[in-house]
């Protein structure tokens, strides 16, 4: 069984609703790759830059820049939320070829299942 949430990953989930809780602890209990989904997808729309539009419908080929009006800033900063969350480090070369919203579940499951994972 997980250890139970930090302070740092309870601040980081309190923004979001009840079933995005939810997936987090079903990914932090048993590795849950869609759980994982729905807690990438909750922030990459929460995260969004302000005055984007209204919110689109988000999927795996939902593309951060050209789609969700992503500049480096937000990406940082969803970026920082994840390595909070997750007690990681993510390198810039690590996202450099995160394009769309699956890649960044790529590249954040890869983290999370690598060896000695920081």
């Amino acid at each position: 069984m997980a250890d139970s949430p930090s302070h740092t990953q309870r601040a980081a989930l309190a923004r979001f609703p009840a079933e995005i809780l939810g997936a987090y602890e079903r990914h932090r209990a048993a590795g849950d790759a869609a759980a994982l989904g729905a807690l990438v997808t909750a922030a990459v729309v929460d995260y969004r830059p302000s005055g984007a539009g209204s919110e689109p419908r988000v999927t795996g080929h939902t593309r951060l820049f050209e789609d969700l009006s992503y500049d480096s800033v937000a990406v940082a900063e969803l970026i920082f939320f994840f390595e909070d969350l997750f007690d990681v480090t993510i390198s810039n070369e690590e996202i450099m070829g995160v394009r769309t919203v699956g890649d960044l579940q790529a590249c954040v499951a890869k983290k999370l299942s690598a060896p000695g994972r920081k």
